[in-house]
Protein backbone atom coordinates (compact mmCIF):
# COMPACT_ATOMS: atom_id res chain seq x y z
CA UNK A 1 0.00 0.00 0.00
CA UNK A 2 1.23 3.35 -1.26
CA UNK A 3 1.75 5.76 1.39
CA UNK A 4 -0.24 9.36 1.14
CA UNK A 5 1.63 12.26 1.02
CA UNK A 6 1.37 14.67 3.79
CA UNK A 7 -1.69 17.13 3.39
CA UNK A 8 -0.14 20.83 3.50
CA UNK A 9 -1.05 23.22 6.17
CA UNK A 10 -2.92 25.29 4.01
CA UNK A 11 -5.13 21.73 2.57
CA UNK A 12 -5.61 21.04 6.06
CA UNK A 13 -6.73 24.29 7.51
CA UNK A 14 -8.89 24.76 4.50
CA UNK A 15 -10.37 20.80 5.41
CA UNK A 16 -10.97 22.30 8.82
CA UNK A 17 -13.03 25.78 7.33
CA UNK A 18 -15.84 26.47 5.75
CA UNK A 19 -14.21 29.18 3.38
CA UNK A 20 -10.89 29.99 2.32
CA UNK A 21 -11.32 33.84 3.48
CA UNK A 22 -10.99 32.16 7.07
CA UNK A 23 -7.89 29.87 6.57
CA UNK A 24 -6.29 33.54 4.58
CA UNK A 25 -6.93 35.40 7.58
CA UNK A 26 -5.97 33.09 10.01
CA UNK A 27 -2.76 32.32 8.52
CA UNK A 28 -2.10 36.18 8.35
CA UNK A 29 -2.94 36.74 11.51
CA UNK A 30 -0.47 33.67 13.09
CA UNK A 31 1.85 32.85 10.67
CA UNK A 32 2.09 35.04 7.50
CA UNK A 33 5.35 33.59 6.31
CA UNK A 34 3.77 30.91 4.98
CA UNK A 35 1.05 32.78 2.93
CA UNK A 36 2.16 32.46 -1.16
CA UNK A 37 2.10 36.27 -1.33
CA UNK A 38 3.37 38.73 1.17
CA UNK A 39 0.95 40.74 2.69
CA UNK A 40 1.71 43.22 5.19
CA UNK A 41 -1.62 44.91 5.76
CA UNK A 42 -5.48 43.70 6.13
CA UNK A 43 -6.34 45.76 2.79
CA UNK A 44 -2.85 44.35 1.64
CA UNK A 45 -4.45 40.90 2.27
CA UNK A 46 -8.32 41.38 0.92
CA UNK A 47 -7.24 42.59 -2.65
CA UNK A 48 -4.80 39.87 -2.56
CA UNK A 49 -6.71 37.02 -1.81
CA UNK A 50 -10.13 36.69 -3.74
CA UNK A 51 -13.19 35.63 -1.65
CA UNK A 52 -13.00 38.61 0.83
CA UNK A 53 -15.97 40.32 -0.14
CA UNK A 54 -16.50 44.60 -0.38
CA UNK A 55 -17.65 45.10 3.19
CA UNK A 56 -16.07 42.86 5.23
CA UNK A 57 -13.67 44.51 7.71
CA UNK A 58 -10.97 43.29 10.12
CA UNK A 59 -13.52 43.72 12.72
CA UNK A 60 -15.89 41.09 11.61
CA UNK A 61 -12.87 38.48 10.59
CA UNK A 62 -11.50 39.19 13.98
CA UNK A 63 -14.92 37.85 15.48
CA UNK A 64 -14.30 34.54 13.57
CA UNK A 65 -11.81 33.91 16.23
CA UNK A 66 -14.94 33.39 18.93
CA UNK A 67 -16.50 30.36 16.28
CA UNK A 68 -15.09 26.61 17.41
CA UNK A 69 -13.93 25.75 13.91
CA UNK A 70 -11.79 28.58 14.04
CA UNK A 71 -10.66 28.01 17.12
CA UNK A 72 -9.81 24.04 16.15
CA UNK A 73 -8.11 25.26 13.29
CA UNK A 74 -5.63 27.90 15.03
CA UNK A 75 -4.67 25.88 17.74
CA UNK A 76 -3.33 23.52 14.50
CA UNK A 77 -1.92 26.19 13.14
CA UNK A 78 0.07 27.28 16.46
CA UNK A 79 0.78 23.96 17.34
CA UNK A 80 2.92 23.03 13.52
CA UNK A 81 4.25 26.75 14.26
CA UNK A 82 5.36 25.76 17.81
CA UNK A 83 7.30 22.45 16.37
CA UNK A 84 8.91 24.21 13.67
CA UNK A 85 10.05 26.52 16.50
CA UNK A 86 11.43 24.21 18.52
CA UNK A 87 13.21 22.41 15.31
CA UNK A 88 15.29 25.85 15.62
CA UNK A 89 15.76 26.31 19.32
CA UNK A 90 17.31 22.90 19.04
CA UNK A 91 19.47 23.59 16.08
CA UNK A 92 20.74 26.81 18.61
CA UNK A 93 21.21 24.71 21.52
CA UNK A 94 23.33 22.54 19.16
CA UNK A 95 25.79 25.03 18.19
CA UNK A 96 26.09 26.53 21.65
CA UNK A 97 26.65 23.18 23.06
CA UNK A 98 29.51 22.30 20.98
CA UNK A 99 31.90 25.24 22.86
CA UNK A 100 30.07 25.34 26.26
CA UNK A 101 29.65 22.73 28.87
CA UNK A 102 26.16 24.70 30.48
CA UNK A 103 24.80 24.87 26.81
CA UNK A 104 25.57 21.52 26.55
CA UNK A 105 23.85 20.63 29.56
CA UNK A 106 20.74 22.30 28.40
CA UNK A 107 21.22 20.64 24.99
CA UNK A 108 20.72 17.39 26.87
CA UNK A 109 17.80 18.34 29.00
CA UNK A 110 16.39 19.97 25.82
CA UNK A 111 17.02 16.85 23.58
CA UNK A 112 15.30 14.47 26.02
CA UNK A 113 12.47 16.42 26.09
CA UNK A 114 12.36 17.09 22.36
CA UNK A 115 12.78 13.21 21.30
CA UNK A 116 10.59 12.02 24.09
CA UNK A 117 8.40 9.02 22.90
CA UNK A 118 4.72 10.77 22.80
CA UNK A 119 3.77 6.66 22.45
CA UNK A 120 3.27 7.05 18.97
CA UNK A 121 5.45 3.28 17.29
CA UNK A 122 4.78 1.57 14.10
CA UNK A 123 2.43 -0.57 14.91
CA UNK A 124 0.35 2.10 16.40
CA UNK A 125 0.47 3.76 13.50
CA UNK A 126 -0.51 0.85 11.37
CA UNK A 127 -3.27 -0.19 13.54
CA UNK A 128 -4.83 3.20 12.94
CA UNK A 129 -5.15 2.60 9.39
CA UNK A 130 -6.96 -0.79 9.82
CA UNK A 131 -10.55 -0.95 9.39
CA UNK A 132 -12.13 -4.06 11.14
CA UNK A 133 -15.38 -5.30 9.74
CA UNK A 134 -18.15 -5.00 12.25
CA UNK A 135 -19.88 -8.02 11.32
CA UNK A 136 -17.68 -10.57 12.30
Amino acid sequence: MAKKSEQSLMQKLHEMLSTQVKVYYIVWKYAPHILPKKVDTFEELTAEYKGFTKGMDEAQCERWLAEESVQAAVKYLLKRMHAQKLVELYEIYFDKAKEDVQAFQAFSKFSEKFFEDDGEDELRAVLKEVKLDDAE
